[in-house]
């Protein structure tokens, strides 16, 4: 009898202990918290903010492909916390960021998590340090929503090429090459555009579009770039 007891006395204890061997209830909240702390900095430029989110050993990786070309970008804690510092994501208005957070899976000490935002999907791997939620690695790739091309004739293509002034010194050269129409803005790289419409245009590798403007005579004296919730007309210049 006394050795049955004991034994359900050791159940017990067992059963009563085992929460606060695996996930503390408030573990979500503070998983939450840190990728809000990421997200919600950026557009606020809030170097604290996002001081706080991130590991020290942070990594933050994506890999791009340009007219054929992979590019892998890397980027540590400083490098965020420094381009937050510097204004991060605020000029895109309020009310246009559209942030989700969404906690995938949590075991024990690490959780993974997916934002999405209106310039922005991230994967998230956060680990507990010293007793704090952190981000040790995001994998993340610009938001592009699904937009159905369109196929235009070559001589309307030909129409867009030109050279259009986004602001002075910074100009949007539009080439095309076999069919294609590509943008290049100043110091950047050559990117393709695919037609929706017979004068809109959208990028595939980011979230942004081109609206080209015609006059009553039918021709084409500005683009307008929708990027960042912002709307950017460049006059023709050349």
């Amino acid at each position: 009898m006394k050795k049955s007891v004991i034994l359900c006395v050791a159940v017990i204890m067992v059963v009563m202990l085992k929460p606060a061997l695996g996930q503390a209830p408030d573990d979500k909240a503070a998983i939450r918290q840190a990728a809000l702390d990421y997200i919600e900095g950026w557009y606020e430029g809030d170097a604290a903010r996002m001081d706080l989110a991130l590991h020290a050993e942070l990594v933050k990786r994506a890999i791009f492909a340009t007219a054929g070309t992979e590019k892998f970008a890397n980027l540590t804690k400083a490098q965020m916390v420094e381009a937050t510092k510097q204004g991060g994501g605020k000029a895109r208005p309020a009310g246009t960021r559209s942030i989700k957070v969404d906690i995938l899976d949590i075991y024990r000490d690490m959780a993974t998590v997916r934002t999405e935002c209106a310039d922005y999907v991230d994967y998230l791997h956060l680990a507990r340090s010293e007793g704090q939620w952190k981000i040790v690695n995001v994998l993340w790739l610009n938001y592009v929503k699904e937009r159905k091309e369109v196929t235009l004739d070559p001589k309307i293509l030909s129409s867009y090429v030109g050279e259009y002034e986004l602001k002075p010194g910074f100009i949007l050269t539009v080439t095309v090459e076999k069919d294609q129409l590509f943008t290049q803005a100043t110091g950047q790289a050559k990117i393709p555009v695919y037609p929706s419409s017979e004068t809109e245009f959208f990028l595939k590798i980011v979230e942004a579009q081109l609206s080209f403007v015609k006059n009553e005579e039918g021709k084409v004296t500005q683009v307008v770039l929708h990027q960042g919730g912002a709307d950017v007309p460049a006059k023709k210049v050349k």
